[in-house]
């Protein structure tokens, strides 16, 4: 658009200089406003001027605009067309060798496209033609030299443009193919990313997820420490639940049954954790994890046979239950294991639960390595302290979720002779029902995982 309205102006001018040379050959006796050739080119002046007018105001489509410009250039040769077979005059004939200026104009000046600029060169060159033949000349082959030096104009006009729009076009390719190429590199890094972060044999995340999944939770603590706003609705949940899960006699396990084994049983728990988690998102146990929050609540294969999830809680009641859920999960998969004193694979879980206030610690500082490295330690604290709860929960029987709610010792053993007594209660109930359980037909069923990998004892 600014090219063509810098077109106009530039036809504004040559109108206004055809005006001086209309004025300056006039009769000294014939009055401006009976001069007919300059009337006209004053009126032709003022339609430009419109039309700068109507070219700024967008009215006008691309193409629109284009046909638009076309036609003007198109009126402009043919006024002077016209005025030089009305008047019949030198002058007149004189400024026909001057029209090739129209095209060159239309063409290089407002960079008409190609196809454009072909029918506006072919409809000039037809209305020029149309006067040289149409016409008696007061010189010999005048007509010719008048066709011939328009022609060229148009022709290399017509060269100018096509180089123009060749590379127009050429470089707009070379910009759409770097920007797939970078979009390419960019779903590459995106994709190598997910697989760093993915267990190949459970296909969960693994433990370099964990701290990414932390720093989403320090964001949910900023936002409870700044209130709930309309970008974030729902508040979230006080309290963070870190489960430390862990197989138990897994090399046993491998050892009785082989590695493929080991493999299969992996993934078939780490699918059932999984599909609790969601399940209990599902029926709101898990509070406000919704859309993309839901990756706070993940399973995450910490090595080996060894299983975490940090999940957002809204107390110590709500963590536990939602440990003995997925503890009853792999308990109800029923996987044969002879070395287990249930004769199936049973998970021990230590939970430990942390205020989400806590990843707060580290906010003063305004080095953001320095507040990365202090969530970092957060979370080594807060893995040690649930791997004091999973080896409470080994030592006191397996199968079992226990507590570790702080270093006071009278506290941990008091919490320990409870889980004590649940767990053993639930045994209790476990083994009357697998009573019936045949250690000589023992199977482990065949759910082979998508991807193979090494078991880990």
């Amino acid at each position: 658009m600014s090219r063509a309205v810098m077109g106009c102006w530039s036809l504004i001018i040559f109108q206004l200089m055809f005006v001086l040379y209309d004025t300056v050959y006039a009769p000294v006796a014939m009055p401006v406003t009976e001069n007919l050739a300059v009337m006209l080119r004053l009126y032709v002046c003022i339609a430009l001027a419109i039309l700068v007018l109507v070219l700024k105001s967008e009215v006008c489509r691309p193409v629109g605009r284009e046909a638009l410009l076309v036609a003007t250039l198109w009126g402009v040769i043919g006024l002077a067309a016209w005025l030089a077979v009305r008047e019949n005059h030198l002058r007149c004939f004189l400024e026909l060798y001057a029209l090739g200026v129209v095209p060159l104009v239309g063409i290089v000046l407002m960079q008409l496209r190609f196809v454009a600029a072909l029918v506006l060169s072919a409809g000039g060159m037809a209305i020029v033609i149309s006067v040289a033949l149409g016409v008696a000349m007061p010189y010999a082959h005048m007509d010719f030299a008048i066709v011939f030096v328009f022609m060229a104009f148009c022709l290399f006009s017509l060269i100018a443009s096509f180089r123009i729009e060749f590379s127009a076009r050429h470089a707009y390719l070379m910009t759409s193919i770097d920007q797939l190429r970078l979009q390419d590199v960019e779903s590459r890094n995106a994709e190598l990313q997910e697989m760093a972060c993915l267990d190949p044999l459970t296909q969960l995340y693994n433990r370099r997820h964990l701290i990414e999944v932390l720093k989403q939770h320090h964001g949910d603590a900023q936002q409870a420490k700044s209130g709930v706003s309309a970008s974030h609705p729902v508040p979230p949940l006080p309290c963070l639940a870190l489960m430390m899960m862990d197989v138990d006699h897994f090399k046993a396990f491998n050892d009785h049954y082989g590695h493929v084994a080991g493999d299969n049983c992996l993934y078939q728990i780490a699918q059932a954790l999984q599909e609790t988690l969601d399940r209990v998102k599902g029926a709101a146990i898990a509070g406000a994890l919704e859309g993309n929050e839901a990756a706070l609540a993940s399973v995450i294969r910490f090595g080996g046979e060894e299983f975490t999830a940090l999940v957002a809680v809204r107390d110590l009641e709500h963590a536990r239950s939602l440990a003995e859920a997925m503890r009853y999960a792999v308990k109800s998969l029923k996987l044969p294991h002879r070395e287990s004193e249930l004769g199936v694979v049973t998970l021990s879980v230590g939970l430990c639960v942390i205020p989400l206030s806590r990843l707060l610690e580290g906010e003063g500082m305004e080095d953001e390595m320095t507040r990365d490295m202090a969530v970092e330690m957060l979370l080594s604290r807060w893995v040690d302290q649930a791997d004091k709860g999973l080896y409470r929960a080994k030592r006191h029987g397996r199968n079992r979720t226990c507590v570790q709610r702080g270093n006071g010792h009278g506290k941990a053993r008091a919490q320990a002779s409870d889980d004590l007594r649940d767990d053993l209660r639930d045994g209790l109930h476990d083994e009357r029902q697998n009573a019936q359980h045949d250690e000589q037909k023992a199977e482990l069923p065949d759910h082979r995982p998508p991807m193979g990998g090494a078991g880990l004892s």
